[in-house]
């Protein structure tokens, strides 16, 4: 009995947070690259989750949205744990992180845009907030986040 009221409570406040929008910081989006360019460089700022007017974003430094996603144009969303070997840092500050591995969080989302037909977004989560975002980014556009966990 409790435990059900205790989940009820945790659902509805994950509900209500999604519902106002949410903010995580430390995250990193990786725009197109132009006609020319190997990679572009990424963009450091806040992915935003609003529940309000039905949107993901990733806000840049500056005030426009670097990236804007209708939460009902998306096709699918996949997360993606990447895991890769400390060798610099074992050779340069201490042999025991040669046994140890640096990991990333990606996000990539996949959607239709009005003018430009199905795109993509990739968005590197950081690793403090990635499961509050993976929860609320499900709980706000009701699709479940494929997961791809590399170990």
């Amino acid at each position: 009995m409790r435990m059900t009221r205790l989940l009820g409570v945790c659902f509805a406040l994950l509900l209500a947070s999604a519902a106002f929008g949410q903010n995580f910081d430390h995250a990193q989006y990786f725009p197109k690259a132009t006609p020319g360019q190997k990679k572009s460089d990424p963009v450091k700022g806040v992915f935003r989750i609003d529940g309000n007017s039905k949107e993901i974003q990733f806000l840049g430094k500056g005030s426009a949205p670097a990236v804007s996603i209708k939460m009902d144009n998306i096709k699918s969303i996949l997360y993606e744990r990447t895991a890769k070997p400390r060798y610099a840092e074992g050779l340069l500050i201490a042999w025991p992180l040669l046994f140890t591995k640096s990991k990333s969080h990606y996000l990539t989302i996949q959607y239709n845009d009005e003018k430009e037909g199905s795109q993509y977004a990739i968005i590197r989560l950081d690793k403090s907030n990635y499961r509050d975002s993976l929860a609320s980014i499900e709980a706000g556009t009701g699709k479940q986040v494929q997961r791809s966990e590399e170990s």
